[in-house]
């Protein structure tokens, strides 16, 4: 078994090897341009997001229909961050620094980014799992309490875990 020496110049090196790919990945791209390139697709990404937010909420039957609320939920969580993690990220890009320099915004940009991120995750394997049962096995989701326990609690349980545990980690 080899025994671990640790050598302080042998750590430097390797910090400063970390530093210096990190720093070559960061600038293959020019912050302006990866601004311009966000900037490109975030606007029609927050128009196309609010458009379909209004068609479910103004048409009662896309309403209504069980395989489209957790949509609306993925298109909400979407859009909340867009309008936060997204444009504090466009504001540092601008700027070359987080504006307003404050903990608390750093961590509330923290947790809406993993939040969102995580959260996102998680509600398009429910997606693919209540698309499972509404297609083959409808028969689970006739009465109003099944409906209960099959669709609305595990929804309302997935989003509370998600907010509940990144709350507790980051704050």
């Amino acid at each position: 078994m080899a025994d671990i020496v640790y050598n302080d110049s042998s750590i430097n090196d390797i910090e400063d090897n970390y530093t210096t790919s990190y720093s070559n990945l960061q600038t293959s791209v020019s912050a302006t341009a990866r601004f311009w390139i966000l900037v490109l697709f975030e606007i029609p990404s927050i128009f196309c997001s609010i458009f379909l937010l209004y068609n479910f909420y103004f048409d009662r039957t896309l309403r209504q229909v069980l395989n489209n609320h957790v949509i609306i939920v993925i298109l909400i969580v979407g859009l909340f961050s867009q309008a936060t993690d997204i444009s504090n990220y466009l504001t540092y890009l601008r700027l070359g620094y987080v504006s307003p320099q404050t903990a608390i915004n750093c961590y509330i940009w923290w947790f809406v980014g993993a939040t969102a991120y995580n959260l996102l995750g998680m509600l398009m394997a429910w997606t693919t799992i209540e698309r499972h049962i509404i297609i083959f096995h409808h028969q689970w989701l006739n009465t109003q309490k099944k409906r209960i326990f099959i669709h609305y609690i595990p929804l309302i349980s997935i989003i509370s875990y998600a907010c509940i545990f990144y709350i507790v980690c980051i704050f």
